[in-house]
């Protein structure tokens, strides 16, 4: 027992890191739902929502880095791990400082089209550049299992965008203050993670190894950016696009519900991040892989699915906790959107199994799904509980969908499996 838990210390001190940021991440939305105006707040969760629809983004970095670390990992194949580090690391930096310096340039257009402060759209291209390097390091944490520096990072991450937003926030930059915190704690969080690389890093750069991979690997991120861009943007579509098909009270309402939804949606992260990495390593090595995806499955229920139920059972007790009294009509919203932060919940620990294993099919049903909320967002969508509506029904469609996926892709397996050879 003892033995055991040392050999899963990184992954449990994981699980409790991710706790951690998750309070920091709860501490900051409390206070600024409270120093900024519910107008004012809409605005910052718009931001958010763009803001993690990059994080998201990157995500695709993120996965296939620690699933083709993983699977280097698992083969012993150093030559071709320190390939891809040397390579996807010049590649990654330079995609990523392109498409920030493309939206400093388009900020003035991008802030009127979704209504934001111009200065804060500018403070997006530049997070962006350092989320794409962030992500890249916890990729290469991930998949190389070094979850307790993974925890670290995420944790300092956190706790530096509370400091430093509530700091810039009381010297009177109101919102664009509090996102310039948080941009700045990416950047933070990039310095942090550098620190166990280093080694790995320096010898990318040392070696000499030519592995013919630049295709597969190419095809394999470009298959995730497909799965993981639509993920993002099927969870965030709905919070960017409020402020625009909504009046301000309404869209103030809505961004309290979207503040409780993400507690339940990014609670379980770190459950996605450890079942990528088993899943992946296993594949590779040819073992069984469900165990891990049900144990997270069940894992996830028991966390976000009790708070989602909280929503339920007393939405005005965790409405006035978390985001304070000023969002009394945010009470009837809660409890829909909860279900549907739990269903997308549920829907990233799929992917993170799918991505694992290379079964990137799922990524045309994500982007199907994508397209549909946002034509019922524009076409349908009149008030805050609406919007909550569309969201639920898009997410629980999708999970279904995933699930059947799933057994369908298993009973191919079984029936391989049964295939006299």
């Amino acid at each position: 027992m003892i033995a055991r838990a040392r050999e899963n210390a990184g992954a449990l001190w994981l699980l409790a890191a991710t706790t951690i940021a998750n309070v920091l991440g709860f501490g900051y939305q409390l206070v600024m739902a409270r120093l900024l105006t519910a107008e004012q707040y809409a605005i910052l969760i718009a931001l958010f929502g763009v803001l993690i629809l990059e994080a998201i983004s990157s995500q695709v970095i993120q996965s296939a880095t620690a699933k083709l670390t993983a699977q280097y990992r698992a083969r012993g194949d150093e030559a071709a791990l320190h390939q891809f580090v040397r390579r996807w690391s010049l590649r990654v930096a330079i995609a990523m400082a392109g498409l920030a310096l493309t939206i400093v340039v388009l900020a003035g257009p991008i802030s009127q089209g979704l209504a934001l402060p111009a200065l804060a759209v500018t403070m997006l291209g530049v997070g962006l550049f350092f989320a794409g390097l962030s992500t890249f390091a916890l990729g290469l944490l991930q998949g190389l299992a070094r979850f307790g520096w993974m925890g670290s990072v995420l944790i300092v991450q956190a706790g530096a965008r509370l400091v430093l937003g509530v700091a810039l926030v009381l010297l009177g930059l109101g919102v664009n203050g509090a996102f310039a915190g948080a941009t700045a704690a990416i950047a933070v969080s990039v310095l942090v993670a550098a620190v166990p690389l280093a080694p790995l890093l320096r010898a990318a750069r040392r070696s000499n190894a030519v592995v013919e991979l630049a295709a597969s690997e190419t095809r394999f991120f470009a298959l995730a950016a497909v799965v993981l861009l639509a993920y993002a943007a099927l969870t965030n579509i709905d919070a960017v696009l409020a402020p625009a098909v909504l009046g301000p009270a309404d869209a103030g309402t809505y961004a309290g519900a979207v503040t409780l939804g993400k507690i339940v949606l990014f609670a379980p992260i770190a459950v996605g991040f450890l079942l990528l990495e088993r899943t992946a390593s296993a594949h590779a090595r040819g073992e069984p892989t469900e165990r891990a995806l049900f144990l997270s499955l069940g894992l996830v229920l028991a966390t976000s699915g009790v708070a989602a139920l909280a929503y339920i059972v007393a939405p005005g007790f965790f409405v006035g906790l978390i985001v304070g009294s000023q969002y009394p009509l945010t009470v009837s919203v809660a409890p829909v959107y909860g279900i549907a932060a739990l269903s997308n919940a549920l829907l990233n620990l799929w992917i993170s199994y799918f991505v694992g294993r290379g079964e990137m099919r799922v990524g045309l049903v994500l982007a199907l799904a994508v397209v549909i909320e946002v034509i019922l967002l524009l076409a349908v969508a009149t008030d805050a509980l609406s919007v909550a509506r569309i969201v639920l029904m898009v997410a629980l469609a999708t999970q279904a969908v995933a699930i059947v996926t799933f057994l369908i892709e298993r009973s191919g397996q079984a029936k391989v499996a049964l295939t006299p050879r």
